[in-house]
C-alpha cells in the first residue's frame, strides 16, 4: 500500500536541549562552524571514527536516497490477501542537515534537519488514483541538540538529547486531502556508543538510541475532509446538502511516539541496524447524541456513540536493515519492515513483526562529506517508523 509505504519515509530520530541549542546558536553562528564528526546520536551513522580535528562541511551526513519499496504480499510472502494488490514504489529522498555547532571535543552538537521525499507508485493498487501516480511524502523540519554528558570522545559515551521543535507540513497526498495543516511537538532522548572486541576487531562498535516524541495535529475538521469535494449527503434535518467530508472517522489529534535502535558496526564499511516504535494516539471527540429527523416514520430518533467506541488507537513499527558501502560516499541498504495498526480493519491484532503491510525495501545512498573530506563514515538510510 502506498500509504504503508509512506510509513517507512516520514518519520525521524533526532535529539537536542532546548536552553543550550537557542544560547549556542546566539553565541557560535556567528562564526564558521567547525564541522567535525557527527555523535552516534545524530541520523548520520558512521562505521569508523576520523580524527578528532577533522573537520567536515557544515553539512555532513546529509543523505540523498534512490528508494525502493514493494509490499510482502506482492512477493508473495506471508498471508494470502483476498483481493491481490501488487505494490512497488519508486522514491529520491533528501535527509539534508546543516551544522550550527559542531564541537566533537565538548561534545555538543546543534543542528536544523529538512527530511523531503518524492515517490512514484509503478503498480495500481487501490490507494492511488491512477498508475504511475507521484507524490511527495510529508515534509519534516526539526531542530536538534545533543550533549556529552559521560565519556571521553565520539566512540565511547553517552549524549542526551532533546529536539525543541519539530515541525511535520502535509505535503503528502494522503494528509493534505484529509484536511491537515501541520504537526508541531517536542522530543527528548539518551543515546550510547561504544566499542566492543577492544583489541581484537577494528571499528567494531555498538549504539543504542531510546526517544520519546509527542505531535499535536492542527487540522480544518475532527474528521478527514477535502474542500474540492461537493459530495451530496443527506444533514440530520433529512436535507440534501453538499459535504466536503470524506469519512466518518476522525483524525489523530495527539500523538506519541516511543522509539528504540540498536545499531551495530562492523568493521569500515557494513553497518546493522534495528529499528522498533511503539505510537499510541488519540483521536478527535465525536459527538455523543446525533439527533437524525426526516429519514424515519416515526420523526426523529437519537444515535449515540456506541459504547465500544475509542478515541485511542496504537501504532507499531519494527524494521532490519544492513548497509553496505559499494564506494566513497555511495552505500547499498537493502532491509524489512513492518508498520500498521495494533488493531487491524478486521478486527484482528496484528504481529509486531508481520501484518499485511509489511514491506521490503533497498536504496543507493548518497552522502556528499566523504567526496568532501578524507574521512570513511557510513552514512545510513534511516527507516522511519509510522506518523499517525
Amino acid at each position: 500500500m502506498l500509504a504503508c509505504a509512506e510509513v517507512f519515509r516520514v518519520y525521524r530520530f533526532f535529539a537536542g536541549s532546548l536552553v543550550a541549542a537557542v544560547t549556542s546558536c546566539v553565541l557560535i553562528s556567528s562564526r564558521p562552524a567547525r564541522a567535525q564528526p557527527a555523535p552516534p546520536a545524530d541520523t548520520g551513522a558512521q562505521s569508523t571514527a576520523p580524527a578528532e580535528d577533522e573537520e567536515l562541511p557544515a553539512y555532513h551526513h546529509s543523505i540523498f536516497s534512490w528508494e525502493h519499496t514493494v509490499t510482502a504480499a506482492t512477493l508473495g510472502v506471508g498471508d494470502k490477501p483476498l483481493s491481490y494488490d501488487p505494490t512497488y514504489t519508486m522514491g529520491f529522498v533528501a535527509r539534508t542537515r546543516y551544522y550550527f555547532v559542531d564541537n566533537n571535543l565538548k561534545g555538543e552538537h546543534l543542528r536544523m534537519a529538512l527530511d523531503a521525499g518524492l515517490y512514484r507508485e509503478w503498480t495500481n493498487s487501490d490507494v492511488t488514483t491512477q498508475r504511475g501516480e507521484w507524490d511527495f511524502a510529508d515534509t519534516e523540519l526539526s531542530l536538534v541538540y545533543a550533549r556529552r554528558f559521560w565519556g571521553q570522545s565520539q566512540t565511547e559515551g553517552a549524549y542526551a538529547q532533546l529536539i525543541p521543535v519539530k515541525l511535520t507540513l502535509p505535503t503528502s497526498k494522503i494528509s493534505y486531502d484529509s484536511g491537515r495543516y501541520f504537526a508541531v511537538g517536542p522530543g527528548v532522548g539518551v543515546s550510547t556508543v561504544s566499542p566492543i572486541f577492544v583489541g581484537k576487531l577494528e571499528h567494531w562498535s555498538v549504539s543504542t538510541l531510546l526517544l520519546v516524541n509527542y505531535q499535536r495535529w492542527f487540522a480544518r475538521a475532527t474528521v478527514p475532509t477535502n474542500e474540492s469535494l461537493e459530495r451530496v449527503r443527506l444533514s440530520p434535518e433529512g436535507r440534501s446538502l453538499p459535504s466536503d467530508a470524506l469519512s466518518g472517522s476522525s483524525l489523530v489529534r495527539d500523538q506519541l511516539a516511543f522509539s528504540a535502535r540498536v545499531r551495530l558496526s562492523l568493521g569500515e564499511n557494513v553497518l546493522w541496524t534495528t529499528d522498533a516504535a511503539l505510537a499510541p494516539a488519540w483521536k478527535y471527540d465525536v459527538q455523543k447524541h446525533a439527533p437524525i429527523c426526516g429519514v424515519v416514520l416515526t420523526g426523529c430518533t437519537d444515535v449515540p456513540v456506541s459504547e465500544d467506541d475509542s478515541r485511542y488507537l496504537v501504532r507499531t513499527s519494527f524494521s532490519t536493515e544492513v548497509s553496505l558501502r559499494l564506494a566513497k560516499a555511495f552505500s547499498l541498504d537493502v532491509g524489512y519492515g513492518n508498520a500498521a495498526n495494533q488493531l487491524g480493519p478486521d478486527g484482528r491484532r496484528r504481529s509486531f513483526f508481520y501484518s499485511p503491510e509489511a514491506v521490503f525495501y533497498a536504496s543507493v545512498s548518497f552522502f556528499p562529506h566523504e567526496l568532501a573530506t578524507g574521512s570513511k563514515q557510513l552514512a545510513k538510510n534511516l527507516f522511519a517508523p509510522s506518523v499517525l
